[in-house]
């Protein structure tokens, strides 16, 4: 088993860090809004928005999709134009208040630039078996049957066992204890997992399993899921750096906000949030007029509902503008 649970902590912890826009921040360190800014340098497009190795994005489960699937898609994809493919976010989608968006997208190939749109998305239901590890603090009894490492399993309920443990501690920082869940954070069998081979469901061949000095008690159980599926396009964009990178910045770009038709308590709010110290705007509910003037100005003031509709903390992320000479990224932060 090559996971521990310092390496579990180490993944979560470089994830959490690489997903702060600026600071450290925490729903309990906001104000009711917080809009963050912070420059983009669109002279070397990169990720996460031009993939050389699309492999490299994960599918949207605990346990990846093998290198090979995901290669013989994106064969598909060049070589017919389309493909469509289930729990694979080959279009980025970043968080947009309940919902996502989709996030403009290229691909490197054979020398030459691609753009891949999302040209269907739909839901599928799904029955389908999931397992999570809970722990338990008393020692199991003598006659209990307890799996150690070296487990004996399949390549397949390895990986299974393995997000499994991971689950335990997603969310963990390594500082503050070990997290709470209202619930237990399963693995699903997904369409590239034969549940029918798994010695894990529906009734595992141990009674518990130990590891780091823990014990825990594998629980599983069928479960009915929304399996998302999209369909992707792809369409030639350049076979030259330079050329791409003109065509991917207007893209990218989702409007150009001239501070002078800003109104003045909009420009001290949007200077706020790219202000080099704290790097935000922050303010209670209900939003002044001036927030809600860049809001509108950013887009988002259209989509944000009254906050008291919200039961948890929201994003607006990743909205790219050009203001002041130069290009910010956006996130607004609602948190009830």
């Amino acid at each position: 088993m090559t996971c521990s649970r310092r390496r579990a902590l180490q993944l979560l912890g470089a994830s959490a860090a690489t997903a702060a826009t600026a600071g450290c921040l925490s729903p309990g360190s906001l104000d009711s809004y917080a809009l963050i800014g912070d420059e983009l340098d669109l002279s070397s497009i990169g990720r996460p928005y031009l993939w050389p190795d699309p492999t490299e994005i994960d599918a949207v489960t605990r346990v990846d999709f093998a290198t090979e699937t995901k290669t013989a898609h994106l064969s598909e994809l060049f070589e017919t134009g389309s493909v469509t493919v289930r729990q694979w976010p080959l279009v980025g989608r970043d968080s947009w208040g309940t919902e996502t968006r989709p996030r403009p997208t290229f691909l490197h190939r054979d020398g030459t630039y691609y753009e891949v749109r999302i040209a269907e998305e739909r839901h599928l239901e799904r029955e389908r078996w999931h397992v999570a590890l809970e722990r338990i603090d008393e020692t199991p009894p003598d006659d209990a049957t307890v799996a150690r490492p070296p487990f004996d399993l399949s390549e397949q309920d390895e990986r299974v066992l393995d997000a499994a443990l991971d689950a335990v501690y997603a969310g963990h920082d390594g500082f503050l204890g070990d997290p709470e869940f209202d619930e237990l954070q399963t693995v699903e069998y997904h369409h590239e997992l034969d549940a029918e081979a798994s010695a894990l469901v529906p009734t595992p061949t141990f009674d518990f399993l130990e590891y780091e000095d823990e014990y825990f008690r594998l629980v599983a159980e069928q479960r009915t899921v929304h399996v998302p599926e999209w369909t992707y396009t792809v369409s030639e964009i350049a076979d030259r750096r330079v050329e791409f990178t003109e065509y991917a910045r207007g893209v990218i770009v989702e409007r150009e906000l001239h501070s002078a038709g800003l109104s003045e308590s909009a420009r001290e709010v949007m200077d706020d949030a790219i202000a080099e110290d704290p790097r935000r705007y922050e303010e209670g509910a209900p939003p002044s007029d001036g927030l809600d003037d860049a809001l509108g100005a950013l887009g988002i003031a259209g989509d944000l509902q009254p906050i008291d509709s919200y039961d948890e903390r929201v994003d607006f992320r990743n909205v790219v503008v050009e203001y002041r000479d130069a290009v910010y990224r956006f996130d607004l932060i609602v948190t009830p």
